[in-house]
């Protein structure tokens, strides 16, 4: 089984779980509100903000450069949708939560870069529908539409990597990072709620 093929599979019950915290049914359904729009973008600046720098760090050269880790930031895209939103980043930046505070190996990296990879991905499906509700015509919606037309390649050449750099040995660190990952998401995602909403 592939890589890919096995983190979908693991992660099938978390990924579901995160996605209704993230409001899929309302984004899907063209209900969102502002409000709600504004709590999926201070998580996803939260989390950007506190492993993305690390995450990427953390591969080694080689992969780093296979996967294009220099060209997957999406931390300035946040902060850019932030503003247009009307969202203090220093008052998220004083939102205490915690943060996983180990130190990343390379697959766990992958793992770890491998949700967030996803919900690029995502980002695609979520921009129509919000361009199709009168609620958020004029936003540029920066991070959601990050990748534009490379969008794709971009997915398809991350899971190459994935599927073939790392040894099977390492398997189970990629997956238990992976689930890790959209655990603190659902975590910072429930923080966040309870604080904007």
């Amino acid at each position: 089984m592939l890589l890919q093929e096995l983190l979908k599979t693991k992660t099938k019950g978390s990924h579901g779980q995160l996605e209704e915290l993230m409001f899929v049914h309302e984004i899907m359904n063209k209900t969102l509100s502002l409000d709600q729009y504004k709590t999926l973008l201070a998580t996803n600046y939260l989390v950007h903000a506190a492993i993305e720098s690390k995450i990427h760090h953390a591969l080694d050269e080689n992969t780093a450069s296979q996967v294009g880790a220099d060209q997957r930031y999406k931390l300035s895209a946040l902060i850019k949708d932030l503003e247009e939103a009307g969202i203090s980043k220093d008052e998220l930046d004083q939102i205490d939560i915690t943060v996983p505070n180990h130190e990343y190996s390379p697959a766990a990296a992958l793992g770890a870069m491998y949700v967030l990879e996803g919900a690029t991905m995502g980002g695609q499906v979520i921009q129509k529908k919000l361009k199709a509700t009168p609620a958020f015509e004029g936003l540029n919606l920066n991070y959601y539409t990050i990748y534009g037309d490379n969008l794709m390649h971009n997915w398809k050449s991350f899971v190459g990597v994935l599927n073939t750099a790392v040894p099977e040995s390492d398997y189970e660190q990629v997956v238990n990072s992976a689930s890790e990952t959209f655990s603190y998401i659902a975590t910072v995602s429930q923080r966040v709620n309870t604080i904007l909403v």
